[in-house]
């Protein structure tokens, strides 16, 4: 596959229709309905750069901010980027602005540009191992995601 071929079957979610809930009980559904996983081949890791997934989140984020501000609700969302390393996933995902916290039951470190998040995604062609930031001799540390997110407010 090129890399033209792969990004354009990345397309789709782009496009995708996100769920906003009518109220904070439908954060389960949201997190469901709006999360989207992407995956790569260590072959197509070494064709396609970080730009080129920045393009593509940056235009995720575009169509989502409208699809907030066409919406019929009167509420924001939060977009979410992180790097899934169990699955070697890039993983986005929106919920409400009404949720004050992230629903992940690990600690996260905020990340001001999505671009750390695509350099972990891109660098992850450890295919079959599980990999981790921590140090594996020290049973205190406690795993830390590191997730980019950005408000998109009703406008």
């Amino acid at each position: 596959m090129s890399k033209e071929q792969y990004f354009k079957d990345l397309e789709e979610i782009i496009h995708d229709v996100i769920y906003i809930g009518t109220s904070d009980s439908e954060l389960q559904k949201e997190i469901e309905t709006n999360m989207w996983c992407i995956s790569i081949s260590e072959e197509m890791s070494n064709e396609v750069s970080l730009s080129d997934f920045r393009g593509l989140i940056m235009d995720v984020i575009a169509k989502r901010q409208n699809q907030v501000n066409h919406s019929n609700m009167q509420r924001g969302m939060i977009f979410y980027l992180w790097f899934d390393s169990m699955a070697s996933q890039l993983r986005f995902n929106l919920i409400s602005d009404s949720n004050k916290k992230l629903p992940f039951r690990c600690k996260t470190q905020n990340v001001s540009e999505p671009d750390e998040i695509i350099d972990l995604f891109l660098k992850s062609n450890v295919y079959g191992e599980i990999t981790q930031d921590t140090n594996e001799n020290d049973v205190d540390n406690e795993y830390v995601l590191k997730v980019y997110t950005q408000y998109l407010d009703k406008q």
